[in-house]
């Protein structure tokens, strides 16, 4: 059974500036179709919520499904879930982001489906919202900085309004802390720093806020290209000046989990059941 809780108004409404980046990438909100995405029986028979509201008819779902469910990402037929389509294709999250979900429905049912793109992917963890991935070389002086980075924010709970502040979590970027000398950027030219290498954890948990439908409060991009994300889903962090930070969202627990193992970087959000302490 799918599970749907109802997040701020902040990611459920569109921006005016959202509706100018889909009307120059050719997208438009309406469909005569809806069938790519859409079955009604399959919708009916998933959402209890849906079935005490709206009962079954055929046309009053698809129009709960048009107005409501594609907003909040609701799976209207198996062969296209939405968080699945997002991070199958990051280049859709840079350009339309996450003020109003349903523009990645229109994109697949006007364009991407007939371009062949992936829209359905391997099921996460119980209770995971998202989560993504990214390589880095265990060789390399970062590597000892991207562990350390990841593992303090492994395991950390936010309820519901509660802030995050990656900077903060991750503790002084010190040697006493734990933290090597590495290269990072610094003005557009690469320098070496203590605690290089933790923009590669900040990015890549910033994927997993535009996958979960999480907005940053403060986030800033790099002076220079990074290879570890796409371009514009990058998080720069700079103690005292830069900082990724998010407020929890939803109306529930939330847990991050990262882990850095073998060269490779993985960042998730799930649900969390209680407050760790």
């Amino acid at each position: 059974m799918v599970r749907i809780k109802n997040v701020v108004a902040v990611v459920l409404c569109m921006s005016l500036l959202a509706g100018i980046n889909v009307q120059a990438a050719g997208i438009s909100r309406k469909a005569e179709d809806y069938s790519a995405v859409f079955d009604a029986d399959f919708y009916y028979n998933n959402y209890p919520d849906v079935q005490e509201t709206v009962g079954y008819d055929a046309e009053a779902l698809q129009e709960h499904f048009v107005n409501l469910g594609m907003k909040e990402g609701r799976i209207g037929k198996p062969v296209f879930n939405v968080r699945a389509y997002m991070k199958n294709n990051l280049d859709l999250v840079s350009l339309y982001g996450i003020k109003d979900l349903s523009v990645y429905y229109y994109h697949y049912i006007q364009t991407g489906k007939e371009e062949g793109r992936k829209a359905v992917g391997p099921s996460g963890g119980e209770g995971e919202i998202a989560s993504f991935s990214t390589a880095y070389n265990v060789e390399e002086d970062r590597a000892v900085n991207v562990k350390l980075a990841a593992s303090r924010i492994n395991g950390m709970v936010l309820e519901p309004g509660e802030e995050f502040s990656f900077s903060k979590s991750i503790m002084s970027r010190t040697l006493a802390n734990g933290y090597v000398v590495a290269p990072s950027f610094a003005s557009g030219k690469v320098v070496s720093s203590v605690g290089g290498g933790i923009c590669q954890v900040s990015s890549t948990l910033y994927v997993v806020m535009m996958l979960s439908s999480i907005p940053a409060t403060e986030r800033y991009a790099h002076s220079l290209h990074v290879d570890y994300v796409p371009e514009g889903l990058d998080s720069a962090i700079v103690e005292g000046v830069k900082d990724l930070c998010f407020k929890n969202p939803y109306d529930y627990s939330i847990r991050i989990d990262a882990s850095a193992e073998d060269g490779i970087l993985t960042v998730g959000i799930s649900e969390a059941e209680d407050k760790a302490f």
